[in-house]
């Protein structure tokens, strides 16, 4: 099919000719137009007319194969990450950690807990892959996979400082699809769905919503990274919250205690389970590359893959972000810079 004749279709707002021309093309070809659609879904700086007939054949493409989640993986992963995070909570504060290569903390309990999540996913879904922090960096080409980031916050966890998480989120063909983030020392569990026949977030058993709000204003409350600040206070009219924690920061935007959020080095198993919570909650997400992160490569290792990410409460407070922090937040680097591949 001719390019200008397949984006007409696709663009057309037309369900018959989205999934005609859909099905026309092969596995890599879908994959190519899948992460350009939610690109220009999200993109701030777009018209809404393109924006809108991005999200409808977005939602013919992903109803085009519509599967549910693994029976039960909802309830395993909720009560799993409560299970390990109480184990936690138990030995929290005033630890002796380890410096990484990438400069960051590691301890004996975050390996322990990285263990004992894969071990218990192996158990109960053993055709399914693993990606998580501490261990398995390489992604697979397992339809289902894991990705675990056993504490979210191992600095905080370190010294005693509360905003610390337990990350479990699962991917469907490299898409994050399902996440859970509990925070023991608060007693919050959120959790997510983002599925065409299934979606919601919730705060233990409440609904949550991002906020509203397109324009900033005095009164808001905005998350950072002390990486952030290092460049000198963003161009934001509100208040600024540094709390540690990425996984946290974007619960925050779900729950619409922040209008956005702005991390400066974040991995892959730090934003995949919050990332449906998010979209779920109906806020938006960015990360600073020139393609999609999601869906994540086969056979790439993910491990040295950093990058920044962008959080928005609506696609409106997205565009006014990415103007103001245009001087720290810009999407021009691809993954396999950012791994050193080529």
């Amino acid at each position: 099919m001719e390019l200008d004749l397949l984006w007409e279709r696709l663009f057309s707002e037309d369900g018959v000719a989205v999934d005609t021309a859909w099905k026309g093309l092969d596995r890599d070809e879908q994959r190519a137009v899948r992460e350009m659609l939610q690109t220009i879904s999200t993109d701030g700086e777009r018209i809404e007319e393109q924006r809108r007939a991005a999200r409808f054949a977005l939602t013919i493409v992903e109803a085009t194969n519509v599967e549910g989640l693994p029976e039960g993986a909802l309830a395993f992963a909720r009560e799993l990450a409560h299970r390990v995070g109480a184990r936690l909570r138990e030995n929290e504060g005033l630890l002796i950690a380890s410096l990484k290569q990438d400069g960051t903390l590691v301890t004996e309990y975050d390996l322990e807990a990285d263990r004992t999540i894969a071990r218990e996913i192996r158990a109960r879904y053993p055709d399914h892959g693993i990606l998580s922090e501490e261990q398995s960096h390489l992604f697979g080409s397992e339809r289902w996979t894991w990705v675990i980031d056993p504490i979210d916050g191992t600095s905080n966890f370190t010294w005693g400082f509360p905003t610390w998480g337990v990350l479990i989120a699962l991917l469907l063909d490299g898409f994050p699809v399902m996440g859970v983030a509990d925070f023991p020392m608060m007693g919050h569990q959120f959790y997510g769905v983002d599925l065409p026949n299934q979606r919601g977030a919730w705060l233990n058993e409440a609904p949550i919503r991002a906020a509203h709000e397109t324009a900033l204003a005095q009164t808001q409350l905005y998350s950072a990274c002390s990486r952030t600040l290092r460049y000198g206070r963003p161009n934001l009219p509100g208040k600024v919250r540094i709390s540690g924690s990425t996984g946290f920061d974007l619960a925050m935007l779900a729950r619409g205690s922040v209008i956005g959020v702005i991390q400066q080095s974040v991995h892959v198993w730090d934003v995949a389970a919050m990332w449906p919570i998010v979209r779920a909650a109906g806020a938006t997400v960015s990360p600073s590359l020139s393609e999609a992160l999601f869906p994540l490569i086969p056979g790439m290792d993910y491990g040295d893959a950093g990058f920044a990410i962008l959080g928005a409460c609506t696609v409106g407070m997205e565009a006014a972000l990415k103007e103001r922090l245009a001087d720290r937040f810009s999407a021009t680097q691809s993954l396999r810079q950012a791994t050193g591949t080529t």
